[in-house]
C-alpha cells in the first residue's frame, strides 16, 4: 500500500496569481476571430513551478461580439502561429479556429513533481481555458478561491477544511474551493486527479447562499 501526504496552500496567494493573469489577459480587439495580441506564454510565466514542454508553445485566438468574447488556446510546435484563415474550424457554433497539428495545452504543461506544481497546473489550465474571454464569455473568472466558510450559506456537505490542498500518493489529488456570486451565491468544490499523463476533473456545488448578480 502506497502512503500519502497532504500539503496545504494559501488561497490568497493563488488569488494574487489570478489577479496578475487578469491584468495580462484583458485587452481590446476587433470583432470576430483573430490572433490574440497577447501570448498565453506570458500567463505561463506567472506559474513558477510548471513549464511548457520543449519544442512547443502556447498560442491563442480571441473572438469578440456585441455581447462579449471568448478565446481558445492551443499548443503548437514552437514558432508556428498561422492566421485564422489558415486554420481548420471546429464544428461548434462559433467555428473556433484550430491550427494543423494543434493539441490541448494540458498535454504540454509539465510539473516539476512538487505538490505546488500540481496545484499550479490545475489553476493554470483553468485560466487558459478562459484566456481572452470577456463579459458574457466569463465563467471561471467569476470564481474566487477561498479557504474559509462564508456566512449565511446552506451547506450540503460537511466540510471543515477549505484550504487548497494536494494529496501526494499513487495518484495526485488537487482540491480547492471557490465562491461565485454569479446569478446565485454558491461554494464549489473542485477536484483534479492526476495519474501519470491522465487528468480527471470534477466540480460540484457544496453550499448556496442568497441572490447574486448578472452580467
Amino acid at each position: 500500500m502506497v502512503s500519502s501526504s497532504k500539503f496545504r496552500f494559501s488561497a490568497k496567494r493563488l488569488q494574487r496569481i489570478r489577479d496578475r493573469v487578469r491584468e495580462i489577459s484583458f485587452f481590446d480587439v476587433e470583432g470576430g476571430w483573430q490572433k490574440s495580441p497577447v501570448s498565453p506564454m506570458e500567463v505561463a510565466k506567472l506559474f513558477k513551478r510548471i513549464r511548457v514542454k520543449d519544442g512547443f508553445e502556447l498560442i491563442a485566438y480571441v473572438f469578440r461580439s456585441s455581447v462579449g468574447g471568448n478565446g481558445i488556446v492551443w499548443a503548437v510546435p514552437e514558432g508556428y502561429f498561422p492566421d485564422v484563415s489558415e486554420c481548420e474550424r471546429l464544428g461548434d457554433l462559433m467555428r473556433t479556429p484550430k491550427p494543423r497539428c494543434a493539441i490541448s495545452p494540458h498535454h504540454v504543461v509539465e510539473v516539476d513533481g512538487s505538490p505546488g506544481s500540481y496545484i499550479q497546473k490545475s489553476i493554470f489550465i483553468r485560466e487558459i481555458e478562459e484566456f481572452g474571454a470577456f463579459w458574457h464569455g466569463l465563467s471561471w473568472s467569476l470564481h474566487e478561491i477561498i479557504d474559509s466558510k462564508p456566512k449565511g450559506f446552506k451547506w450540503y456537505e460537511d466540510v471543515e477544511d477549505l484550504s487548497p490542498k494536494v494529496v501526494m500518493g499513487e495518484k495526485v489529488t488537487v482540491e480547492f474551493f471557490t465562491l461565485s456570486e454569479f446569478i446565485g451565491e454558491a461554494v464549489y468544490r473542485h477536484e483534479d486527479v492526476y495519474e501519470g499523463e491522465m487528468l480527471e476533473s470534477s466540480r460540484r456545488v457544496i453550499a448556496s447562499g442568497g441572490m447574486g448578480y448578472v452580467l
